[in-house]
């Protein structure tokens, strides 16, 4: 995606939501980088709201960007309710899994087996306790961001992810791309969204 195709997509809508996220790993100068973008946006679309997961790296990084324009405008979509509580921006919105409904979660966990179909094991012990459903507490996550699930957390118009570049689709990112691509949510990486600052 081109900066004039993100442009294009998000043109005339009044309170759009924007994916921002990638793995934990991430260097120091990438980190910069996505703080920057997240700044640019921020700043230079004021009727955006962005999202994000509150894991280190990335997501972090993005939600800075976001946070040193309005932090008002930044929703975090944690895997459980006290997720990262120490490092949480008080004007953010904040949501869990623990939110949705039973009706809403069982759509979004046949949505995750969906996106990655070898998880199934895994959601299905999502009630269970112990290491299995913290991880797929993760992934139900994941999905969620994408999805949307209220009126407040409505289905991104994009989402703009840091990924390993030889290996997108690996990890709980590569995850969420793919929801992405069965929710018909447009992607791209920072191969093309590190051109856009400042344009």
């Amino acid at each position: 995606m081109t900066f004039s195709q993100f442009h294009c997509l998000i043109a005339g809508q009044t309170d759009g939501v924007v994916l921002l996220e990638g793995r934990r790993s991430i260097s120091s100068e990438d980190y910069k980088l996505a703080t920057e973008l997240a700044n640019f946006l921020a700043t230079k679309f004021p009727q955006l709201r962005f999202r994000s997961g509150n894991a280190e790296g990335a997501d972090q990084a993005f939600s800075e960007g976001v946070a040193q324009v309005d932090a008002g405008r930044l929703q975090i979509v944690a895997p459980y309710v006290t997720h990262r509580k120490s490092v949480r921006y008080s004007d953010a919105l904040y949501d869990s899994p623990a939110s949705m409904s039973k009706v809403q979660e069982d759509e979004v966990a046949c949505k995750t087996i969906n996106a990655t179909p070898k998880n199934r094991g895994l959601i299905e012990k999502r009630s269970a306790k112990g290491r299995l459903a913290a991880k797929a507490a993760y992934l139900i996550r994941d999905t969620m961001k994408v999805v949307g699930h209220s009126d407040v957390f409505t289905k991104p118009l994009c989402a703009l992810f840091y990924v390993k570049l030889d290996d997108p689709m690996a990890g709980g990112t590569g995850h969420t791309i793919r929801v992405c691509h069965q929710e018909g949510v447009p992607v791209a990486f920072q191969d093309s969204w590190k051109h856009w600052i400042g344009a």
